[in-house]
């Protein structure tokens, strides 16, 4: 083979090379995270590691950016526990960003304040509050008996959570 026929050759490989695909996620785009493993707010610690898979691939015009089962990690960043008065438990959790082409993809729940848990606390302690307007120490008194829920995950439940900020593949 002569210099010319190889150089064409080459000429013609090279028209067939697609560019480098230009990504673009968007902040606010849903992912859809599922625990791995057991969460309880009894026996979780600030520090603990937390397991989870991405349920559905994420495309982007018509380019999966983040395949289904996609390995992601969080950690556990303040824990709350149960209390009286009807304070449930509350997780906090830092997920670690996704990378995937090219691309470190944050990701935070859409919960506001990334905490997993309850709210029935201000209701009841607001239920006491209005008890010790009406029955006085009585009523307050028996607000203390109202308990709050544990945060209890098992493996399979979701997690929804979004794109934090933008990001451009590279």
């Amino acid at each position: 083979m002569n210099v010319k026929a190889a150089l064409a050759g080459l000429a013609a490989t090279a028209m067939l090379v697609t560019p480098s695909l230009a990504i673009t996620l968007k902040k606010g785009t849903d992912v859809t995270l599922v625990f791995d493993q057991e969460l309880n707010s009894r026996h979780t610690h600030v520090g603990d590691k937390v397991k989870f898979h991405v349920k559905d691939d994420i495309s982007v015009g018509g380019h999966v950016v983040i395949r289904h089962g996609t390995r992601v990690w969080a950690t556990v960043s303040d824990v709350h526990k149960n209390g009286r008065f009807g304070k449930n438990a509350q997780l906090k959790l830092d997920i670690s960003p996704i990378r995937a082409m090219g691309m470190e993809i944050p990701l935070q729940p859409r919960q506001k304040g990334n905490m997993i848990g309850g709210s029935r606390g201000t209701k009841a302690a607001g239920a006491a509050g209005a008890g010790a307007i009406l029955l006085g120490p009585l009523g307050l008194g028996a607000g203390y008996f109202v308990v709050g829920k544990a945060v209890n995950v098992h493996p399979g439940q979701q997690l929804e959570t979004q794109v934090s900020e933008t990001v451009h593949s590279r």
